[in-house]
């Protein structure tokens, strides 16, 4: 059975093994494609490209998470409105 640090340790090894297998692969694309005149600066640009899309794949989960958040908060608060709203009928009528 792994403790948490141990599977915190898993966690980032395969993380940043899945990121230098991007960068390869994004390397390898701009040698094969774009670069094949200069294979180093494929390397170069390979690097800076898997970070921007890293971050940009970070951005956009957070901002679908913040978007869910304010729908759930939109939810919730219609729910507590029409709780309130049977009450009062059923006290009415």
């Amino acid at each position: 059975m792994l403790d948490a640090a141990g599977l915190l340790n898993y966690a980032v090894k395969y993380t940043v093994d899945a990121y230098y297998l991007l960068v390869n692969f994004i390397t390898y694309l701009l040698q094969s494609t774009v670069f094949k005149a200069d294979p180093i600066l494929a390397t170069q640009y390979g690097q800076a490209l898997t970070l921007l899309i890293s971050l940009t794949a970070i951005y956009i989960i957070l901002v679908f998470v913040s978007s869910l958040k304010k729908l759930v908060g939109v939810i919730i608060g219609l729910g507590w409105l029409l709780v309130i709203v049977a009450m009062v009928l059923s006290i009415i009528h």
